[in-house]
């Protein structure tokens, strides 16, 4: 006997009057008599339970006990009675607000108008047993009577979590999830179907939905769907390749090159030589980047831009080694290509440079600036004074340090390309040697590999520096703002360099997050929410404006919004994601802790009166 029927028939023996016929017999009687007390005749049952309630009519058992009895006896409608009069005299009884739910839910099933006040009863029941499956299943179908699409997806995807291999409730929950658009439902049943032994539909709509999470940019959503195809897949290369893809994308290159390795030794192909020197050059070793693009240099590849990268990454690789002469000869036996051949020619400059073949590098350079004036690199050797691009007597010392320059600065942005900051930093402290004149956007790289080497007061002294050249400039105002409030230092001169910043570039989504958090820092949140909003719309698919917007809103209490927020952020790779994956737990725990409390001072909803017709007493 439970706890709640113990108690309550202590009580109901207690309220009984001494003559009245003996109430626990009666009510073991009835009992008996019961479908679910293993007997057959549910209307005697009723009738037991009728006199019991004539003796003692507060008994919420004894009228909880009656509505099971008419019920089993096919009296759904008369059994409604008794068991809202059950959950008011015990308001915590959580038997009693399921029976009530269930018996609710069957009398929808035949009534579609019933359907709202089932709901609404399989809610406060779900609310005190909220580990039942069966009341979950029954909001769930509930919900569908009414067409409440959101409210099924929800009720299905609380039973596939109590019941994780129950299938069903995950295809439900799809189905929700897919026609109200859900993308959060869609990716958790879809990775719950695809847990355990997929058919080969779910395993497309899986692959389908990774798709999707690329174009959308949920890049690590993506990954981890890849990676659950291939468990299943493990022969299918262009899941490896895929994987490998995401991991470039986030320039995670020795994860990449593992993948990578496990695609090629499914298929190998161009395309994936490509991508194994690609990551072996980030990770610095170019000398095997190398050699493993010279079998795809020397012959025409598909796809088409696979055979424009290839040699020019290779062409990277010689220069990055310094191998100037051999890079010499790689370029002028290559065929010319009308997509890269402007880069070529800035190689075959900066080759000659580095060989110290001043005239011959002087020409490449002229021809640069006639035949590729858009060329970043040689728009600005244009702009040097004539008499540098003469090589005469008198000013070749002078020719040879701005040619030097140009190719220093040029290596410095190739190093920055490959996250080499230590090579960058050396190349541009030799550029800024061989002349006074100072180029913000070489100043901003700079202070940008300080910033990556931990050398944060250089770096804040190089974007003064800027700021002297340009105080106007949007980019350096952003960034000196954006680093002096990462050291929470002069944060109203951060918020001013940055309002300005965003009052010059307003559609830009990094500025506008940065003018966010500055607001932020300095406790103005009901802008800096409204800022960060803004930010996301700018920048739906950027990890930091989510992270920033979900503190903003933890500081105003807005608890669960701030969670979507950061789960949002962690459909992203980003490199601190283990940490906020942390917090977000911790605000989930934080979260159930106080809607726990709330539905322990709250009370349950109030049934609404019973109709005159529905009385057990005319029964």
């Amino acid at each position: 006997m439970s706890d709640f029927r113990a108690s309550l028939l202590v009580a109901l023996l207690a309220a009984a009057p001494a003559s009245a016929e003996d109430v626990r017999a009666l009510m073991l009687q009835a009992r008996a008599l019961q479908v679910r007390g293993g007997g057959a005749d549910p209307k005697a049952a009723a009738a037991l339970y009728r006199r019991v309630l004539a003796q003692v009519p507060e008994s919420a058992e004894a009228h909880l006990r009656l509505s099971e009895a008419l019920q089993e006896a096919q009296d759904a409608d008369a059994a409604v009675a008794p068991a809202r009069r059950a959950v008011e005299l015990a308001p915590q009884s959580a038997e009693a607000q399921a029976h009530l739910a269930l018996l609710q839910f069957q009398r929808a099933q035949k009534e579609t108008s019933l359907a709202p006040e089932a709901i609404r009863e399989l809610k406060a029941a779900t609310l005190r047993l909220p580990q039942d499956p069966e009341l979950w299943a029954r909001l769930g179908e509930a919900s569908e009577l009414v067409k409440d699409g959101e409210g099924a997806l929800r009720a299905w995807l609380r039973l596939g979590r109590l019941r994780p291999g129950f299938n069903p409730a995950w295809e439900r929950a799809f189905i929700h999830a897919r026609a109200t658009q859900n993308y959060e439902g869609k990716r958790e049943a879809l990775l719950a179907l695809n847990a355990r032994r997929p058919d080969d539909r779910h395993l497309r709509l899986l692959e389908e939905l990774a798709r999707e999470q690329i174009k959308s940019g949920y890049l690590a959503h993506a990954e981890e769907s890849f990676l659950l195809l291939a468990s299943h897949v493990p022969l299918e290369s262009g899941l490896w390749e895929n994987v490998s893809l995401v991991r470039i994308q986030t320039a995670r290159w020795a994860e990449a090159l593992d993948s990578l390795a496990k695609a090629e030794a499914r298929k190998p192909s161009p395309t994936l030589t490509f991508h194994t020197a690609r990551a072996l050059m980030n990770l610095g070793r170019f000398e095997e980047a190398e050699r493993r693009l010279q079998g795809i240099v020397a012959q025409e590849v598909e796809p088409q831009w696979v055979g424009d990268g290839a040699p020019m990454l290779y062409a990277e690789a010689l220069l990055l080694q310094g191998k100037g002469r051999a890079l010499l000869a790689f370029l002028k036996e290559r065929r010319p290509r009308p997509h890269t051949d402007a880069e070529a020619q800035v190689f075959k400059t900066q080759a000659l440079i580095s060989l110290n073949d001043w005239k011959s590098g002087l020409d490449a350079l002229k021809e640069g600036i006639a035949r590729y004036p858009k060329v970043p690199f040689f728009q600005q050797a244009a702009k040097l004074p004539p008499k540098y691009l003469e090589y005469a007597l008198f000013s070749r010392k002078e020719t040879r340090a701005a040619l030097e320059q140009l190719h220093l600065e040029g290596m410095a942005a190739l190093w920055q390309e490959f996250q080499r900051w230590d090579k960058c930093l050396e190349a541009l402290e030799r550029a800024r040697a061989l002349s006074p004149v100072r180029r913000v956007d070489m100043l901003i790289m700079q202070s940008q590999a300080y910033d990556q080497l931990d050398r944060h007061a250089e770096s804040l002294a190089v974007l003064r520096e800027a700021q002297v050249l340009e105080p106007a400039n949007p980019l350096v105002q952003n960034n000196l703002g954006y680093l002096l409030l990462e050291q929470d230092r002069d944060l109203e001169e951060a918020a001013a360099l940055i309002e300005a910043s965003a009052k010059a570039t307003p559609d830009n989504g990094n500025v506008v997050d940065s003018l966010g958090w500055a607001q932020f820092k300095l406790g103005r949140l009901v802008e800096a929410e409204a800022t960060l909003r803004r930010a996301a719309e700018l920048s739906p698919f950027s990890p930091e404006v989510r992270k920033h917007l979900g503190e903003v809103l933890v500081k105003q209490g807005k608890l669960a919004e701030a969670a979507e927020q950061w789960d949002r952020a962690l459909a992203f790779v980003f490199p601190d994601r283990a940490v906020l994956e942390k917090r977000l737990g911790d605000l989930r725990i934080r979260i159930a802790k106080e809607q726990a409390a709330k539905l322990d001072t709250a009370p349950l909803p109030v049934a609404p009166p019973a109709k005159p017709d529905d009385d057990e007493d005319d029964q």
